[in-house]
């Protein structure tokens, strides 16, 4: 009998003219000691070099599928890749993300191949990164997030959140939402009784700069964020939300008047009030 060589971990990341970043993002899997792992990259008819990037990473990633065609957005393109997982367990990293380590997906694999059937989930920690490069705060995933109706907003870093293959059947994100399809297919599939697993080490470097980072989306975000909420929880809209969501429009409507200046505005609003920068090179 021939042993099983389906992939235990798959990869699935969507592009559009990433030829400057996607480098980074696939170094860090060529380098993964674990080699049970699948990467799908799902393209939006990029017109830069992403392709041929991609392309020219074959020989290192040799269980590499590459699709480029129009989508409407990641979570549309996402659900392009959907049908084509081998894995057992599969991550979402965006093409300027890397993983933490070259040890990332054997840790992984030495939990998550003991890991029960119930666990549909399990989620390790998330640096961030500044667009200059340096490290930023470490963000975390809690087991003990509280129940489901009590959540907001995301209570974990997606992009260091391995999800079990069987909650894609029949099941995709909602491509009408730009942000926070995540969110949403998480407090949808989400079970107090599904299981999930936490994992003691960091799964991902993120560098900021993508769209929810943006001043221009800051109200998007949050509004999101609230009509996904209201699509599961009750008492929603609170005064908490509704002052979230003023804040999202402040932020906005700098970004409208200033533009590229925006960012050292809210910067030095953020040092009138003894806060440290949060805007910096976005």
């Amino acid at each position: 009998m021939l042993p099983d060589m389906s992939p235990f971990f798959t990869i699935i990341t969507a592009t559009r003219n990433a030829a400057a970043t996607l480098p980074r993002l696939l170094e860090s899997l060529a380098g993964q000691t674990c080699r049970v792992f699948e990467l799908i990259i799902q393209d939006g008819a990029s017109t830069d070099d992403t392709v041929a990037v991609a392309e020219a990473w074959r020989e290192r990633l040799p269980a590499l599928s590459l699709a480029s065609e129009p989508d409407t957005g990641i979570y549309d393109a996402w659900n392009k890749a959907l049908p084509h997982i081998r894995g057992q367990w599969v991550l979402f990293l965006g093409s300027d993300d890397r993983l933490d380590s070259d040890t990332v997906l054997e840790q992984g694999l030495t939990v998550l191949g003991q890991a029960p059937d119930t666990a549909q989930y399990a989620g390790g920690m998330l640096q961030t990164i500044a667009v200059t490069g340096e490290p930023l705060g470490l963000l975390r995933y809690h087991l003990n997030v509280g129940p489901k109706n009590t959540w907001r907003t995301m209570p974990f870093p997606h992009p260091a959140l391995f999800h079990r293959r069987s909650l894609f059947d029949g099941a995709g994100f909602d491509a009408t939402l730009r942000i926070a399809a995540d969110y949403d297919f998480v407090c949808r599939t989400w079970t107090e009784e599904n299981g999930s697993l936490v994992l003691p080490f960091v799964i991902t470097k993120m560098r900021r700069g993508g769209i929810s980072d943006s001043p221009a989306s800051a109200l998007r975000v949050r509004w999101e964020n609230a009509l996904v909420s209201a699509r599961y929880f009750e008492h929603v809209w609170t005064i908490p939300c509704l002052k979230g969501l003023v804040k999202g429009g402040l932020v906005w409507i700098i970004y409208y008047f200033f533009g590229k200046r925006a960012p050292a505005i809210l910067d030095l609003g953020c040092r009138l009030r003894g806060l440290p920068p949060a805007w910096r090179g976005l």
